[in-house]
């Protein structure tokens, strides 16, 4: 209550200085998180819990030391979770045996949660909707699908895949993902590319079919119209699409739905681009379609080549989705950082970036890094490079205002400690329920900048070094800042 009151007393003085603060820079700068065949995290299975957390935590503090305010954790690789599951056994890629749990146990994904938000990020939840084993490596358990329900299952390849053909299959998709979006205080929920198979070819070079006559046979036509094939596949994954994205908005309204498909949707699309691979006919991937519905709240194609290469070129396909994006959403592409030391160089990353802020007026910029190992292992010096030039100015998300538009007022200001420390808070308590994140800005050597982001529970820090002035805004549940309170030295 006192400090209730000394902060009512300071409000007035504060006024005046509210408008005098600029806006922070916007930019979504994410990375993937893998943990199927352990390509990130864990390092490798059947660790203690406490070198698992270690290493968890490392790289998250590693993903914001490095500049990141966004990362997709992989928590539904293959049938499994990386959480606690009533639905999916615990994955082989913690303990080494799938469905055993962690010893002691403990919750990645929560733990996950919470050491994004602590240090100001956001966390999604990555999912494969239809993908049951990937390889052969671990043995499914007898609660894993391929045991319980291996009608529901087809091979293809070395893998072992869900039928999307199937309602049962695409339910129990839309069925886990909407239950971590229940249970878990993630910013958003992420899919991947794999729908139907990546088509591989036989020991005849000739393609190999992906096995789904008797469902094809059986529920093709149901709603009473016959489709071919690839039709019926499209539609099967396109119910899947659009029942988690009206799924999650009917329990959580502001968490956001993303997919990552291939990088082109169709070949030749734009004319004269593209060719090989036809994800619309061959994944059942009408990505397209997704964005103009307004099914996703950002999409992240993967542009996984490079500037210059002739008709399958970063900015030629950027661009293209631009002129696609007739609903409004985020278009935040994949860039292929792992393959920095291969086929490029650290570069070619940061003209990437820059390729994306110069389409600043058109879409607010964005990206995700395919994978984090090339930041935190510094291929090629990228992660140096990301902290020194490309990410030198903190940046926050961009604002999702068909989500969350709440004119959020300024926050109240006290100093204390001797003016070694500040807090703040609301004059009126119930807008903390509108709120999510606080922004923290610094007068430094004459110049505003954005020093901190904190998560909503979090009131209170030390002074910046040499700041002369500090401001501090609320921000809402998709990224909407409000007015800035501010207090000098």
């Amino acid at each position: 209550m006192r400090f209730l009151v000394s902060l009512l007393l300071l409000s007035i003085l504060q006024a005046p200085a509210q408008t005098t603060v600029p806006l922070p820079a916007r930019e979504l700068r994410g990375s993937w998180i893998a943990t199927v065949h352990n390509i990130n995290w864990p390092s490798e299975p059947g660790l203690p819990a406490t070198r698992q957390k270690e290493q968890l935590q490392r790289l998250i503090q590693s993903a914001h030391d490095h500049g990141l305010n966004c990362l997709i954790f992989q928590v539904r690789p293959a049938g499994d979770a990386l959480y606690d599951s009533n639905i999916e056994p615990w994955s082989p890629y913690l303990s080494g045996l799938m469905s055993l749990p962690p010893s002691p146990k403990w919750d990645p994904l929560e733990f996950a949660i919470q050491e994004a938000h602590r240090l100001g990020m956001e966390l999604h939840a990555w999912f494969n909707p239809y993908r049951a084993l990937a390889g052969d490596k671990h043995s499914p358990s007898a609660d894993h699908i391929r045991r319980t329900k291996p009608e529901w299952t087809v091979k293809y390849g070395r893998d072992w895949w869900m039928n999307p053909g199937i309602p049962e299959v695409r339910q129990r998709a839309v069925d886990v993902i909407l239950d971590v979006t229940r249970r878990y205080d993630v910013d958003g929920i992420h899919m991947d590319d794999y729908f139907y198979p990546y088509p591989i070819t036989g020991a005849d070079k000739k393609p190999v079919p992906f096995n789904d006559a008797a469902a094809y046979a059986q529920y093709n036509g149901l709603g009473g119209m016959t489709q071919s094939l690839t039709a019926w596949r499209r539609q099967n994954v396109d119910e899947t699409v659009r029942a988690i994205y009206t799924g999650i908005k009917g329990i959580k309204r502001t968490v956001k739905f993303g997919i990552s498909p291939f990088g082109l949707w169709r070949p030749n699309h734009p004319e004269g681009t593209g060719g090989g691979l036809d994800p619309y006919e061959e994944l059942g991937a009408d990505s397209r379609k997704w964005l103009q519905q307004g099914w996703v709240d950002y999409l992240t194609p993967q542009l996984y080549w490079t500037i210059d290469r002739p008709k399958l070129g970063f900015t030629t396909y950027y661009d293209w989705w631009l002129e696609q994006n007739t609903a409004g959403r985020h278009i935040w592409p994949g860039m292929n950082s792992s393959k920095v030391g291969d086929d490029r160089n650290a570069g070619e990353i940061l003209k990437q970036i820059s390729v994306l802020r110069e389409r600043g007026l058109r879409m607010t910029p964005g990206h995700f890094h395919w994978n984090f190992g090339a930041l935190d292992k510094n291929l090629g010096k990228l992660g140096t490079y990301a902290k020194e030039r490309a990410y030198n100015i903190h940046a926050l998300p961009p604002a999702s205002p068909w989500l969350s538009n709440v004119a959020l007022p300024a926050p109240l200001i006290e100093k204390f400690a001797e003016g070694k420390r500040f807090r703040w808070g609301f004059k009126d308590v119930r807008w903390e329920g509108y709120s999510r994140w606080w922004v923290i800005q610094a007068m430094i050597e004459g110049k505003w900048r954005t020093v901190e982001v904190t998560f909503k529970d979090q009131k209170e820090l030390a002074w910046p070094a040499n700041a002369s002035a500090v401001a501090v805004r609320a921000a809402g549940k998709s990224w909407e800042v409000g007015e800035a309170a501010v207090v000098g030295r």
